[in-house]
């Protein structure tokens, strides 16, 4: 359908596309310089090398890429408190990501809806219980590499504040923490988002913002007859007509 034949959500303010934005080329620069290190018998990964310009080099891309994602990780703690103190102090409010009850219900209504044992998906809300688990893996996964990256960077100081086994726990961690996140990218979120049938070859969201009516109304419909609510609302309960809105760093809503 045109763009101008149907109205279209918006879906991730400019702020937290920058934040996205961020995240994703410092996890792409940390992929593509870390793995040789982690194989170094893999002679086809040594490739990165000879193209960055040698083993020093993409060791200082790791380590700048890995100061870029930790830094991002401040910066949306910051957000995080900028939007839990503009809701009033309402954590449901203000991070409606938090798992809840429901996301466990529609868990086990989505997997007997594979199984054939119903015959629709159950509604999803602003997030559902997949978006949550992607960015709760982050929320786990960033601190695991943080530390431990860390003590690799730093072998010397924390080898002698620390126990002996540091420095293999920290590898261990570091090593093991990288491919389980750099798999659970590449097969579980790029699905969902960009390989799967409904999407592919991609979903411009995380460039854009902008999510159309048709798939927010599959995908989100709870939120979907929310916003529509809030519109009417707003416009007295007349019918909901297209906003544009330019905050970009506030909440969505309907765009043109």
């Amino acid at each position: 359908m045109t763009d101008h034949a149907e109205r279209h959500f918006i879906r991730l303010s400019l702020f937290q596309r920058v934040q996205h934005w961020l995240m994703l080329g410092s996890f792409l620069a940390l992929a593509i310089t870390g793995l040789p290190m982690r194989f170094p018998e893999t002679h086809w990964l040594g490739v990165v090398y000879t193209l960055v310009g040698g083993l020093a080099v993409a060791r200082t891309i790791h380590r700048v890429s890995a100061v870029v994602m930790i830094l991002d990780g401040v910066l949306h703690l910051g957000y995080l408190f900028h939007l839990l103190r503009k809701s009033g102090y309402d954590v449901r409010k203000a991070w409606p990501i938090i798992p809840t009850l429901k996301d466990a219900s529609d868990w086990w209504q989505t997997s007997r809806y594979y199984w054939g044992l119903r015959p629709d998906l159950p509604p999803y809300d602003r997030f559902s219980f997949r978006e949550k688990f992607d960015y709760f893996a982050v929320f786990w996964g960033l601190p695991v590499m943080m530390f431990s990256g860390l003590v690799l960077w730093f072998p010397v100081f924390f080898g002698n504040a620390l126990p002996d086994l540091t420095i293999g726990i920290a590898y261990v961690m570091h090593s093991d923490e990288a491919i389980l996140a750099i798999s659970a990218i590449v097969v579980w979120h790029f699905y969902n988002v960009h390989y799967n049938p409904d999407k592919f070859p991609m979903s411009w969201v995380w460039w854009d913002g902008r999510i159309s009516e048709s798939e927010i109304r599959k995908e989100h419909p709870l939120e979907y007859e929310r916003l529509l609510q809030e519109q009417q609302a707003t416009a007295g309960a007349a019918p909901a007509t297209p906003s544009t809105s330019n905050d970009p760093i506030e909440d969505p809503g309907v765009d043109r």
